[in-house]
């Protein structure tokens, strides 16, 4: 692995959709190169896997089962397993195709559905298969005949989409998405940290950046993300750090910086006290 590869959809261009949908093997015929082998995407991805099988998801195996829908955060890296079966529809998007349709959206389904918290995917049942593949045929003919006002109806029919898994998420996790604020905050001090990443901050600020307190906080982020504040921030930080140096070309010393560290050797120690392995040794089992 010399270099992951970074991928947009439409950057720049506002005259796109930022939105599409492949069926996986068409996908994978067309970009198989890049599509199984470690990459990372600036746009999300939700994937409806029709068989069972497994893929890659920031450097673990992740097993899934026929007619699960799995969803893969931007900036995630991903690949897809070359001896699994990989057949059903991968729809990505942009933050531009959400905001353009509906700016509070982009929000609330980053903090139920692409928040990195727990099981990240739902199983379909037989009515849910059904469901779901009568919406994503129908949005696969709008795209096509491109007709007045069709950008309006992709949206809303996969807004469709996401609030389906959204529910179903919510019942498999036994949570009233709507009711639990105590659930939203824990997403959302989740997704600070990720764009905060390159920062070292204190408990008390990140508790007043999201109006609460650190004594609240330290118990939301047990219940839900299955750590102290502290524990988050540093996993958070170290998984963002193995991001970087899959990228053989990028050194340690720019990684350490990219981090908020201005000493690399501190980085360093901070590296191999939390996965059990130097940067350059970790970078060296990926070769």
């Amino acid at each position: 692995m010399t270099k992951i590869k970074r991928y947009d959809l439409h950057k720049n261009d506002p005259s796109k959709l930022h939105f599409e949908v492949n069926h996986a093997k068409n996908y994978l015929d067309k970009n198989w190169e890049h599509a199984t082998v470690p990459h990372r995407h600036s746009f999300y991805q939700l994937i409806w896997f029709k068989e069972k099988g497994r893929h890659y998801v920031d450097f673990e195996v992740v097993e899934h089962d026929a007619n699960s829908v799995f969803f893969v955060n931007k900036n995630q890296i991903h690949y897809f397993c070359p001896d699994s079966p990989n057949t059903g529809l991968l729809f990505h998007f942009n933050e531009e195709f959400i905001n353009l349709h509906g700016p509070k959206q982009l929000q609330r389904f980053s903090t139920t559905i692409f928040n990195e918290i727990g099981n990240r995917s739902v199983n379909l049942s037989p009515s849910e298969v059904q469901k779901l593949g009568l919406i994503s045929s129908y949005i696969e003919s709008e795209i096509i005949a491109r007709e007045d006002n069709y950008k309006e109806q992709v949206f809303h029919h996969f807004q469709t989409i996401l609030y389906q898994v959204e529910r179903l998420r919510a019942k498999e996790d036994k949570l009233d998405l709507d009711a639990n604020a105590d659930y939203k905050l824990a997403a959302q001090f989740k997704r600070l940290i990720q764009e905060q990443v390159g920062t070292f901050n204190s408990i008390e600020s990140y508790a007043d950046n999201l109006g609460t307190n650190p004594k609240t906080l330290t118990r939301i982020s047990k219940k839900f993300l299955l750590g102290t504040p502290g524990q988050i921030i540093k996993e958070t930080k170290l998984l963002e750090a193995k991001r970087i140096l899959s990228n053989q070309k990028t050194s340690i010393k720019e990684t350490a910086y990219t981090l908020g560290f201005e000493d690399p050797t501190y980085f360093t120690k901070y590296f191999k006290q939390g996965t059990g392995i130097t940067p350059k040794e970790f970078q060296k089992r990926l070769r």
